[in-house]
């Protein structure tokens, strides 16, 4: 009885998470289709190609973090899983997300402590990473304007210093003591090559959300490709200020962003509203099937087993005298 009231109540709770989404993606549909711009759908399975790469490349920075913590599960059932627990995303806050991977990681043999630390890892160094060739993109771009080169000097070199070991894992053991969880023992923590690494990792996630960002461009005006690096910088700092957003998955945040830096090169507002509109249809689709499709294909992993109940001592059934 009470397995099946838990499987409900999940059951519940997805069906309530693919509601939301379908109402953002409607949403986001009719913002596209009630502006009369002429859009390019061939340029459609290069923004799918985008997302799609963008959140593998995440999931295996994501698994080689958990490796580096000792992790030996099988790749494919953590990748699945990763993938499924994206539809978390779209529930207010982070904890559903986090909550459907420890499930589905620990089904498949992860230990929900090493679970928790590299989604932890993951999201920090994904963060600083796209702050990183955002602020950096912009010191290229406001090179003639000295009070925005010196802002964004402060900005990556404050960055740089996060990256360092000591740091990193300071604040996020800070992160953790708040949460009431056990710090980051020092034989688990990385160093600096692995840090630089990681973000390296991270850096062709940019490029294809960049290249997503571009074929929405590119289906609504005409821009050379040589502009690419220029959307993953513009995409990667969007994504990093979104994370301060208070709705799911950025919204809002996201696409002020990216509009505020595609404005002069579109000109036009209506083009600038379908162009930041498209990729988040396209993201969404991906991330919502790919999420269906992991979730089938871990549904089929043993669920985690119970803990055994720790025997009675024997002084308990010693007679008393």
């Amino acid at each position: 009885m009470k397995k099946r009231l838990v499987s409900l109540i999940k059951l519940a709770v997805m069906v309530g998470v693919f509601a939301f989404v379908f109402i953002k993606l409607k949403a986001a549909w009719h913002t596209v289709g009630s502006h009369p711009v002429h859009i390019n759908w061939r340029y459609a399975p290069l923004m799918l190609l985008g997302f799609a790469g963008l959140m593998l490349t995440n999931a295996l920075t994501w698994r080689w973090l958990a490796w580096r913590m000792g992790d030996r599960t099988r790749t494919m059932p953590l990748l699945a899983s990763y993938v499924f627990s994206q539809a978390g995303k779209y529930a207010p806050g982070k904890a559903f997300l986090v909550l459907l991977r420890l499930e589905r990681t620990h089904r498949a043999g992860m230990s929900r402590e090493t679970c928790l630390l590299s989604t932890l890892l993951e999201n920090a160094m994904y963060t600083l990473s796209g702050a990183l060739l955002g602020a950096t993109a912009l010191l290229l771009v406001s090179r003639d304007h000295p009070i925005y080169i010196v802002l964004c000097c402060a900005m990556i070199a404050s960055l740089l210093t996060l990256f360092h070991p000591k740091v990193f894992f300071g604040i996020v053991n800070m992160a953790l003591k708040s949460m009431k969880r056990a710090p980051i023992s020092p034989h688990r923590r990385f160093r600096l090559v692995d840090m630089v690494l990681a973000v390296m990792m991270f850096m062709p996630c940019w490029f294809f959300g960049g290249l997503a960002l571009w074929a929405s461009v590119r289906s609504l005006h005409h821009i050379s490709l040589l502009v690419w690096p220029e959307m993953a910088a513009v995409f990667a700092l969007s994504v990093s200020l979104g994370m301060f957003s208070m709705l799911p998955g950025g919204l809002g945040v996201r696409e002020g962003v990216q509009a505020l830096f595609l404005t002069p090169l579109l000109g036009s507002g209506e083009l600038v509203i379908v162009a930041v509109a498209l990729p988040r249809v396209f993201q969404i689709a991906v991330e919502m099937s790919c999420a269906l499709m992991g979730g089938i294909a871990t549904s089929r992993l043993p669920p985690a087993p119970t803990p055994p109940r720790a025997a009675p001592a024997v002084a308990d059934h010693l007679p008393t005298q």
